[in-house]
């Protein structure tokens, strides 16, 4: 019964014209880490870090085997994938046995697609990834989000992550895709939170326009998007919802299942 409704939601879904990556996924996930370290900047670091939410989920689902799984994060506030190379090998040669299973990797939030830097992003990412490969240690790419209202970008952030990941051979996760289907059905759900620019002359705090950064919600969802990923089960029903009220954190859930379903699935 539960495979059926979640069947009927995913068509409902599918109806209201939510973005797809053009670029289809060729690697599909089939294996479930268990040493995580996210390599990425204040997308991944913000809310106490998408490794810890991440984490939190896998022990609420009883799968955390505690001196086996770790989940770490190593990030620069702004930063792009090539400002991590020269720390990737001293950090991978640190210890006599192989420390990680997977190494995720979050570029800039319009790296990908920026005339700029898409080519730094490009070269980068195949550096750290054959960096990572000589440890035995599998490069995952993590698709970024949109900013708000920008309905473009997702669909151009979802095929540039798609098309490198296969260049690489690696998985993909779809968590901007998940941020867009969330937009399109749970609108009253905020997923961003603004940054601070400045304070007028009364102590007023100014805000930038551009919303990019993930409220508690947004990073919840992208932490059940890995989880999904990872474990290729729904994080329906896990009781780790992150202070958030409890029937959001379950549509949060459900999402992050359709969202995989969708993209890994067709």
């Amino acid at each position: 019964m539960k495979n059926r409704v979640l069947s009927l939601l995913l068509v409902g879904l599918l109806s209201v014209g939510v973005a797809t990556a053009a670029v289809k996924p060729e690697v599909q996930p089939v294996s479930t880490p268990k040493r995580v370290l996210f390599v990425g900047n204040s997308f991944s670091y913000y809310n106490n870090g998408i490794q810890n939410r991440v984490s939190n989920l896998i022990k609420s689902a009883g799968k955390w085997q505690a001196g086996d799984n770790r989940y770490r994060l190593k990030t620069i506030s702004g930063g792009k994938l090539f400002e991590h190379i020269a720390g990737i090998p001293p950090l991978l040669q640190n210890s006599q046995k192989r420390q990680w299973d997977v190494m995720v990797l979050q570029e800039y939030s319009d790296g990908p697609i920026s005339k700029k830097y898409h080519q730094s992003f490009v070269d980068s990412s195949d550096e750290i990834a054959i960096l990572a490969r000589k440890q035995g240690i599998e490069p995952v790419l993590f698709m970024t989000w949109a900013y708000k209202n920008d309905k473009d970008m997702t669909q151009q952030l979802a095929d540039a992550y798609t098309a490198q990941a296969n260049k690489l051979n690696a998985l993909v996760v779809p968590v901007g895709l998940a941020f867009a289907l969330a937009a399109q059905t749970n609108p009253e759900i905020e997923l961003y939170i603004p940054d601070i620019d400045g304070f007028n002359e009364t102590g007023q705090e100014q805000y930038n326009d551009v919303l990019k950064h993930p409220s508690v919600a947004g990073t919840y969802l992208a932490a059940c998007m890995f989880y999904a990923s990872f474990y290729q089960q729904s994080p329906e029903g896990l009781a780790y919802i992150a202070d958030l009220p409890s029937a959001e954190a379950k549509r949060l859930q459900q999402i992050a299942w359709l969202t995989f379903q969708q993209f890994y699935k067709g």
